[in-house]
């Protein structure tokens, strides 16, 4: 969960979810592949918040990203959404050291 603003975000990436970004060329069965930038990073954030607004923009997206940035390091940035990518797969690399299930 991502305290932005005062409200709280969550990551969440669903099957349908996960095949539009497959569709946009963010493969995460082969995420080990993905040149990861900061333009990755956005889309995946925007796609994480779609269950939640299905019409975020990339640039709404980045203007969180950079609310959030204000308090926050970018590498947590990173590990959240990485985090909400693994859990959606059925690891939960938060709770178990990283490690997956």
């Amino acid at each position: 969960m991502l305290r932005i603003n005062g409200r709280d975000y969550e990551l969440r990436y669903g099957i349908n979810t996960l095949c539009n970004m497959c569709d946009s060329g963010i493969d995460v069965m082969h995420i080990n592949d993905l040149v990861i930038n900061v333009k990755t990073i956005r889309e995946m954030f925007m796609y994480g918040l779609k269950h939640d607004n299905k019409k975020i923009t990339q640039a709404q997206a980045g203007d969180l990203m950079d609310a959030y940035l204000e308090e926050n390091d970018f590498n947590e940035l990173v590990a959240e959404v990485m985090a909400a990518l693994a859990k959606s797969l059925g690891s939960d690399v938060s709770s178990d050291g990283g490690e997956g299930k």
